[in-house]
């Protein structure tokens, strides 16, 4: 019943369309001002897209979509392009394009809209697009959200076209950072090669030189801060069901828990004066050697290195263990840095790397004694001088290192029920997290230290 009156709708309104001249637009601030009969019939289908959105599975966009204040403009390129205010989002949308469309691929372009919001993009693609420009960045930040929706336009941007398009091979929800990167470089490969590949000659596809340019025209002065602020709030008031839409779970999970240390802060006044070091580019000349034009110059690279090493002994519980972790998220939510993580407990477990969230992986299930020295030993081993390390204990370990750190700083942060840290010389500085419930403590833990050690032993 729904789609048969939004299908009347939508074609009386697609033919008045058709029918204007573009003298019959009357164009003011990039708003488009139409008949109130036009614009009430449009607001219309808008509201039916919203109600079915409302029901199932959905009910996140269409709880997120009832805050959002809805505009008509025929300057943007893309059908849906968002705005931020201090106080609420706005939505702009293009008649002259989204009535080409059909139900299911409107409501699809929505929902496409709000993974944006929420992934952050609005402000995450700004710093982004100085290091690989527009097309690289547009394309990495559609692919990373239409792998959760169905329904969306033939032209949309999806792992498998740009793929193809570019000839890039690009996995399944990685970050935008990531997805950038590889484009960016596969453009750059197919510029060396005077290759004419463009999605530009795909009629299927779109262009994404300036599909998100809208973003840029904030009439007021926005800052990141006021634009997570608003995402929160809007999303905190739209998750009302107990199932999250899929790509959004951990965001939306992680939006009441709040980091005991302001990692903001905390970064914001060391990474300043952190060292950096250096990347390789084609825009500057090798400074030794400037008649090779085929050697490639240096640029600082401004992104903070931080090795982030945990305690996975048998002294730390799985409680304490969650607390880092929510520790953990708020360094990645807040700040562009190279964070690697080291599990260790007498000796280095795993080592990996995090750009997200998704990175993160479950605890490993070894229970042995604690040490210090194996994480500074790898870093002095790697020479790792540049890295801030911030390292989660209870703090019970040995009283010396068996190596003086080279890293920058070091930051220690006591886990629950940690007292104080057990070196004797600490090499930097040390914050507590507060007390944890520990009615669950594994009383087992010496058990498995000893079944490891016999194992270990027996090798």
């Amino acid at each position: 019943m729904v789609g048969g009156s939004f299908e009347d709708l939508r074609k009386k309104l697609k033919n008045q369309i058709v029918s204007m001249t573009y003298d019959d637009f009357q164009v003011e601030n990039k708003k488009l001002f139409l008949g109130d009969e036009f614009k009430r019939d449009f607001n219309n289908i808008i509201e039916k897209c919203i109600l079915s959105l409302m029901e199932g599975e959905d009910n996140f966009f269409g709880l997120f979509m009832i805050q959002v204040k809805r505009e008509l403009s025929i300057s943007i390129k893309y059908p849906i392009s968002t705005q931020a205010t201090l106080s609420h989002f706005i939505m702009y949308f293009n008649p002259i394009s989204l009535l080409d469309y059909s139900f299911e691929e409107m409501k699809a372009l929505i929902k496409h809209e709000i993974y944006h919001i929420m992934y952050g993009h609005l402000s995450r693609a700004k710093s982004l697009q100085m290091k690989y420009g527009k097309t690289a960045v547009n394309l990495a930040m559609d692919i990373s959200v239409n792998q959760y929706i169905k329904n969306l336009p033939p032209w949309s941007a999806k792992l498998d076209n740009v793929r193809l398009a570019y000839n890039v091979e690009l996995k399944e929800e990685e970050t935008m950072e990531a997805y950038a990167e590889h484009i960016y470089k596969a453009l750059k490969d197919i510029k060396s090669k005077n290759l004419d590949r463009d999605m530009k000659d795909n009629k299927d596809l779109f262009d994404f030189e300036d599909i998100h340019d809208t973003w840029d025209f904030n009439e007021q002065n926005i800052s990141e801060d006021n634009i997570k602020e608003l995402t929160n709030k809007t999303a905190k008031n739209a998750n009302k069901s107990s199932l999250s839409p899929k790509g959004l779970e951990e965001l939306l999970k992680g939006i009441d828990v709040i980091p005991e240390i302001s990692w903001k802060d905390y970064l914001k006044r060391i990474i300043p004066s952190m060292p950096y070091g250096k990347r390789k580019t084609i825009t500057r000349k090798d400074r030794r050697q400037p008649n090779r034009l085929d050697l490639r110059g240096t640029l600082r690279n401004h992104v903070a290195q931080i090795i982030v090493a945990i305690d996975i002994s048998g002294s730390i519980t799985d409680k304490e263990i969650e607390q880092v972790m929510v520790e953990i998220l708020g360094i990645v939510k807040n700040h562009e840095a190279e964070i690697t993580v080291i599990e260790c407990d007498d000796k280095i477990r795993r080592v990996y790397k995090i750009n997200s969230k998704k990175d993160l992986k479950e605890r490993l299930d070894k229970r042995g004694g604690t040490a210090f020295s194996p994480v500074f030993e790898y870093v002095n081993r790697k020479s790792l001088r540049n890295h801030l390390v911030i390292y989660f204990t209870d703090g019970m370990g040995e009283k010396e290192l068996s190596v003086k750190p080279i890293n920058y700083k070091t930051l220690w942060v006591l886990t629950g029920k940690g007292e104080k840290l057990s070196l004797e010389k600490p090499y930097g500085e040390i914050k507590r997290l507060k007390d944890v419930d520990y009615s669950q403590v594994d009383n087992t833990y010496g058990l498995k230290v000893m079944r490891e050690l016999l194992h270990e032993w027996a090798r």
